[in-house]
C-alpha cells in the first residue's frame, strides 16, 4: 500500500484500520471487511467498487484504483 499511497495520493484517500480495534467494528461490518488485511476500494459515492481478503499485488490493486478513478 505504501508505493500506491505515493502513486495515487493527490486521488485517492487511504485509510488504515486496526481490525482488532473495537471501535472500528461499523465501518468493517459497513464494507463487509474482516480480518487482516483486508482492502475495500470505494468509488466516490462510498460504494464498494472492490473488496479483498488477504494480501493483494499491488498490480491488482493498482488496476482496480485505475478504474475507479477514471
Amino acid at each position: 500500500m505504501n508505493g500506491l499511497e505515493e502513486e495515487f495520493g493527490e486521488e485517492v484517500t487511504f485509510l488504515r484500520l486496526n481490525a482488532a480495534d473495537p471501535e472500528n467494528g461499523l465501518l468493517q461490518q459497513t464494507y463487509g471487511l474482516r480480518g487482516h488485511p483486508s482492502v475495500a476500494i470505494l468509488d466516490d459515492e462510498g460504494a464498494v467498487a472492490a473488496r479483498y481478503f488477504g494480501p493483494q499485488t499491488a498490480e491488482t490493486l493498482r488496476a482496480d484504483l485505475n478504474d475507479v478513478i477514471r
